[in-house]
């Protein structure tokens, strides 16, 4: 339901408040799931000898969970401190400047940290 004004101007839906809502449940369920492996992962491996840890991160059920779990997390970010800048900074100039830094960490954090994840998994055995 419009008003006759909101007709007039064409606001309204955007179209895809239904798609953006949906994904960020799915992103939380996985995070939700992953989080305590994580965690468990983390807590085992602290301590351990160099060898064990690159080991255990090159094992076949585990670099992948690590790298969904790295993309997950570093989208779940960037659309979170995309909000707060679009929310809280009013200035076009800063806001553009913000949303891009923000990208670009995300890509930078997310390249640098796939590759050493690829480099562990795919790292010839000795």
């Amino acid at each position: 339901m419009r008003t006759p004004l909101a007709r007039v101007l064409g606001l309204g839906s955007a179209r895809s408040g239904t798609e953006d809502f949906f994904a960020d449940r799915v992103r939380a369920v996985v995070l939700t799931l992953l989080t305590p492996y994580m965690i468990g992962l983390g807590v085992y491996l602290f301590g351990r000898p160099r060898a064990v840890v690159m080991d255990t991160l090159s094992r076949i059920w585990v670099a992948p969970a690590v790298m969904v779990f790295v993309i997950i997390s570093l989208l779940h970010m960037r659309l979170g401190m995309q909000v707060i800048i679009e929310d809280y900074i009013h200035h076009k100039g800063w806001k553009l400047t913000l949303i891009f830094a923000n990208w670009a960490f995300t890509i930078a954090a997310g390249s640098a940290l796939i590759f050493a994840l690829l480099m562990i998994a795919l790292r010839p055995v000795a």
